[in-house]
């Protein structure tokens, strides 16, 4: 009988807890003399992840769990035995196609750990992996498997090259959030690499942005030639006068859809053509995963409402803005001042918010009920907080009194977790004894040091605009073949000795040398002083926020002797400064001339009823988006305060 296996997905993920409540009932039932197939075993070694990870269920005991470990070593003996012993060349083929979508990535990282016993022919393994199309990612994060079957994956990339082009762009060109390497066949020399990405290139579905990237010199551990990189350069340069056609002011269509011919594993593409960005979206992979946790951690990992650290990506961020627009745009005072990207953002978040709410509506789950279901079950299950109190609309009320039903949920809301947090405890009757409107700077963490910003300090600004701005004259020296972003990016990419530079910038050097931000090595040559300070810098120059704790312990000295030297300062806010703005400019006009002020237009009737039936349900979407950021706010915060990397002291 088909069930919904156990899949581990990180020690952090939010349906680690239900995930776990599944594990128990394998547990229960495991039998050591019993056969299990191979989708058995590798539900054993999700649930081997758990347990050696230390995530255990609150009411296990000390005795349940070395019965539990015991019960676990048992599972991995049957893996090891298997994959050691009983995969073979005249099974492999038809075991990869019992193995699901959903466990393809284990399959491979099981056989990956049993490299040296596995005895699959290359002839054998590369028919299945063709025949069954795996993703190639799932192979290329596998170091001893890569290099067991090079020549095999090489023939596999070159003929599957537009996939193949995506993963060497992304392994050398791009910043990557997972953890897992990629890596290359060692059969795959830099001439097949060349031909793979001169035939992406040549398609007719690239992404602008990767052909962008092949046209620029890689200092990554690839070298393409002249002759491609003038090829992708060209390209990029047709994609950008498609875009610019109608002169340098342009609007970009917006195209978000759920994809049926997408597979369930991968969840999501974007493409952006004759000015429109699409966003498309396994259909397949939503279907198979309609459980609450995954629903909302698809805000996370398939929206990116946020970032992997929980900040809110959707706010205004001022070093976004292109620098034609920063130039030409009027600030007004006290205004938000929302640049192009963040309207893009919004705009496009909104669009991510109605295909989705829609798409589970039809699948009779709402989004409402989810948000009820995180405060009255998920928080007393997974943190004990109980007497969470939250009344969502009814299914049949219309999206004005929708609104207008939900707006006062969010001053509920926040009393609730500001006596949380004060009092450890939550009393109803304590929370409505406070009538007034609460701000979303008053929102106090349980996380001490939660936030750290940059200190008012002039040397501060000083050294942002000198490491990192495209308008600082220390980027443009006569040799320059390339248009450098930023003097960090330079000083990272070329070798620029000290004497290259005129008197004037000279002085700029000494004062950044002064501070104990780069030097000159022996051979002259400018270099970075001190890589985690810079570092530091570099996040809050483009993120405006550091959340202190989720950095490693050297990154905290180093700011930990910033904050003593008075550069940083510390914020201990439910809410970072930025997402606080974000809220008031959405919800009201106390800090912002020019907010929505949704919350007072709704609550004291200055928009119209059912006359302005569109305007209600964009409201209401943005609405619900807010909620659901507070929701992964309260979490991230909620995990992070029980996880060892916070010290309570």
């Amino acid at each position: 009988m088909n069930r919904d296996r156990v899949k581990f997905f990180s020690v952090t993920d939010w349906g680690s807890g239900f995930q776990i409540e599944k594990a128990e009932i394998v547990l229960k039932n495991f039998d050591d003399k019993k056969e299990y197939n191979v989708i058995d075993l590798i539900e054993f070694y999700n649930i081997t992840q758990y347990i050696d990870n230390k995530m255990y269920l609150k009411k296990w005991n000390n005795d349940d769990i070395e019965k539990i470990k015991k019960i676990t070593n048992n599972m991995k003996k049957k893996i090891h035995i298997f994959f050691n012993s009983k995969l073979s060349n005249d099974n492999f083929e038809f075991i990869l196609e019992q193995v699901s979508n959903e466990y393809m990535d284990d399959f491979f990282e099981i056989i990956n750990q049993h490299i040296q016993s596995i005895n699959i022919s290359n002839n054998i393994f590369k028919k299945a992996i063709k025949e069954k199309d795996i993703f190639l990612l799932y192979i290329l994060t596998q170091k001893q498997l890569v290099n067991k079957y090079s020549n095999e994956i090489k023939d596999i990339m070159i003929e599957k090259y537009m996939e193949s082009a995506r993963i060497i762009i992304e392994k050398y060109y791009l910043e990557r959030n997972s953890e897992k390497d990629i890596y290359i066949p060692k059969t795959l020399t830099m001439q097949d690499i060349e031909e793979i990405l001169i035939n992406y290139i040549n398609n007719e579905q690239v992404h602008s942005r990767y052909v962008e990237l092949l046209s620029k010199d890689n200092k990554n551990g690839i070298a393409l030639s002249d002759k491609t990189k003038l090829l992708a350069k060209k390209k990029s340069e047709k994609l950008k006068e498609e875009i610019f056609k109608n002169g340098i002011k342009f609007e970009i269509g917006y195209l978000v859809t759920l994809d049926n011919e997408m597979s369930e594993f991968e969840t999501k593409k974007e493409e952006y053509k004759n000015g429109e960005f699409k966003c498309m979206y396994s259909k397949k992979w939503l279907e198979n995963n309609l459980d609450y946790p995954t629903l909302l951690n698809n805000f996370i990992y398939l929206f990116n409402y946020t970032d992997i650290y929980s900040r809110i990506q959707l706010v205004n961020f001022s070093k976004q803005a292109e620098t034609f627009e920063s130039i030409m745009r009027l600030n007004a005072k006290n205004s938000y001042n929302p640049n192009s990207i963040f309207n893009s953002k919004r705009y496009l978040s909104l669009l991510q918010f109605k295909l989705y709410y829609e798409y589970l509506k039809n699948k009779g789950i709402r989004m409402e009920e989810i948000i009820e279901w995180f405060f009255n079950k998920y928080l007393v299950e997974e943190f004990n907080i109980k007497n969470y109190s939250i009344s969502m609309p009814s299914e049949k009320s219309n999206y004005f009194e929708k609104c207008k039903s939900l707006l006062p949920e969010f001053d509920h809301i926040l009393k609730e977790y500001k006596l949380f947090v004060e009092e450890g405890s939550i009393d109803q009757e304590l929370v409505t004894m406070s009538s007034g409107q609460m701000f979303f700077r008053n929102i106090p963490s349980l996380i001490n040091n939660k936030y750290v910003y940059l200190s008012n300090n002039n040397d501060n600004q000083l050294i942002l605009y000198y490491l990192f701005s495209d308008q600082c004259m220390l980027i443009y020296l006569q040799r320059f073949t390339e248009r450098y972003r930023s003097f960090c990016e330079v000083i990272v990419k070329e070798k620029v000795k000290y004497e290259e530079y005129n008197d004037y910038n000279k002085k700029i050097l000494d004062w950044l040398i002064d501070k104990q931000i780069i030097f000159i090595d022996k051979g002259g040559y400018i270099q970075i002083k001190n890589i985690n300070r810079v570092t530091i810098y570099k996040e809050l120059n483009d993120k405006e926020v550091i959340c202190y704790w989720r950095n490693s312990g050297e990154k905290r000295k180093e700011i930990d002797k910033m904050l003593d030297e008075g550069l940083l300062e510390v914020g201990n806010s439910l809410f970072s400064r930025n997402e606080q703005d974000y809220f008031d400019y959405y919800l009201n006009k106390s800090k912002f001339v020019d907010g929505y002020d949704i919350r007072n237009s709704n609550l004291h009737g200055t928009q119209e009823g059912d006359n302005k039936s569109d305007i209600h349900y964009s409201n209401y979407l943005q609405i619900m988006i807010l909620l659901v950021l507070i929701i992964i706010k309260i979490n991230d915060e909620l995990c992070l305060y029980n996880s060892e990397n916070y010290d309570k002291k």
